[in-house]
């Protein structure tokens, strides 16, 4: 499938039935690996959280599809609670443009913001059998923090 032309800009409160048409176009295992547990569909209260977005304690930017206006992925940071200038950082593609470059250049720049706004340090959790999110991390300059469980834990000073 060729690589559609895209536009990154953030996510807010009038993408809601864009993120959840992302959403079901992303595999079970997609799910598995972008939320750590087996997810088959997201409540209205996680499509709020999703799309109602600060901007700065928790930022979203999103790759559209330019043909057609769909999000074809998502990253974002959000600040953990009671840790100011700490912020976790979560990524996700839809199956079909996943390995094409959109999630490290959505990582990127939510990295990009996360720095403008003043946060010290991100950092991201994933399963250890999901190769594609370390192989990205470690792109981004991300060091391994703890393994427990299955779960990596990565930061970024």
């Amino acid at each position: 499938m060729p690589l559609p032309e895209l536009e990154l800009r953030p996510v807010g409160p009038d993408d809601r039935e864009r993120v959840a048409s992302m959403f079901e176009r992303l595999s079970f295992e997609s799910r598995l690996m972008r939320f750590n547990t087996p997810k088959p569909r997201l409540t209205p209260r996680e499509l709020s959280f999703l799309t109602d977005i600060d901007q700065f304690r928790h930022v979203a930017v999103a790759a559209v599809d330019r043909r057609d206006g769909s999000i074809v992925g998502t990253a974002r940071y959000v600040q953990q609670t009671g840790r100011p200038g700490v912020a976790d950082v979560a990524v996700e593609v839809v199956d079909e443009l996943q390995n094409r470059g959109i999630g490290t250049a959505l990582a990127a720049a939510v990295i990009e913001r996360a720095r403008e706004n003043g946060f010290r340090l991100l950092t991201a959790t994933t399963l250890w059998e999901n190769r594609a999110a370390r192989a990205l991390l470690r792109r981004l300059q991300f060091n391994t923090r703890a393994w427990q469980r299955g779960e990596l834990e990565l930061e970024l000073s």
